[in-house]
């Protein structure tokens, strides 16, 4: 009986010894991960010996625009940014504090979801907040009273954004970007060549549409049936491909939906599913990559 308790005892020292060395590293670590943190941007700053800014993502970065940015300066030296010492990063605590951070991005599409108390708890005065967007607020709208004010910056495809991220960008022929822009100047343009001129030429349809997103809030899809009524008078058709329509084509290849458009179509349905102020996406620019005219359907200046 003696032995089994001495047994028993022993077994629970050993619980408690491995317990507090246990209890002891986790210290340890914890001790040196605030250190660390403590010290990264002074190691960082005499590595680079240039300052470093550093961006935290604060919602999810696998969401658009957010999965644009990469990690660490990634992206900023991958797009020739004109400044690279720009860090990136969706660990809020890379840093002991919250406030070390010199920007904190917001992304549109998540922020209208989040209750009070997943905002940071602290923010510094020398913090810019963020927002960013690439989607319509038609779809995503951010009017809750307890945002405003709360930002310092925009990164949207307004015009007036603080800084933009675009759908489009419109370049000179010597590469350099010209818009568009609020008081957009359209440069000379050079004649289209006796080629295109062939090109366009053996067009032999209408018009045709790529779409997958069939019930929108502009109410596209209403003017696209009154459209195809209208079409009908003349001998023609509007032929429409994707989820919302009865024709399919293939995503590559010299059978490719793009393909179709270049070769077959003189008109291409540049059609937003929602309204907003300069909000203009890829659609117009499968009309004009593939020569199609776009006939366009949304809320912004279309002269930009």
């Amino acid at each position: 009986m003696c032995y089994a308790i001495s047994r028993l005892n022993a077994s629970r020292v050993t619980i408690l010894i491995i317990t507090i060395y246990a209890v002891f590293l986790l210290f340890t670590y914890n001790r040196n991960l605030y250190e660390i943190r403590s010290q990264r941007k002074d190691i960082v700053s005499y590595l680079n010996h240039k300052e470093i800014k550093y961006i935290l993502q604060w919602t999810r970065r696998f969401s658009a625009p957010f999965d644009f940015m990469g990690e660490g300066n990634s992206a900023f030296i991958k797009n020739k940014c004109k400044h690279t010492n720009c860090f990136v990063t969706d660990d809020s605590e890379y840093f002991n504090e919250q406030t070390d951070f010199d920007a904190i991005a917001f992304n549109g599409r998540d922020v209208i979801h989040l209750w009070p108390f997943q905002f940071p708890a602290k923010r510094s005065p020398k913090q810019k907040y963020i927002f960013g967007a690439m989607e319509s607020p038609d779809n995503f709208p951010a009017c809750d009273k307890s945002l405003d004010g709360f930002f310092n910056w925009t990164w949207t495809y307004k015009l007036d954004s603080d800084f933009r991220w675009g759908y489009i960008t419109v370049y000179d022929l010597n590469g350099t970007a010209v818009g568009p822009k609020i008081d957009m100047a359209w440069p000379k343009l050079n004649p289209i060549t006796e080629d295109l001129k062939v090109k366009l030429t053996s067009k032999s349809k209408a018009a045709a549409w790529l779409v997958s997103h069939c019930g929108t809030k502009s109410g596209r899809e209403h003017f696209v049936e009154e459209l195809q009524k209208e079409l009908v008078g003349y001998g023609w058709t509007l032929d429409i491909y994707g989820k919302c329509g009865p024709l399919s084509c293939q995503k590559s290849g010299n059978h490719s939906c793009f393909k179709t458009i270049e070769n077959d179509y003189y008109f291409y349905l540049s059609f937003e599913n929602s309204f907003s102020e300069d909000y203009v996406t890829e659609k117009l620019l499968t009309a004009l990559n593939n020569y199609a005219v776009p006939i366009v359907f949304g809320a912004a200046d279309y002269t930009r």
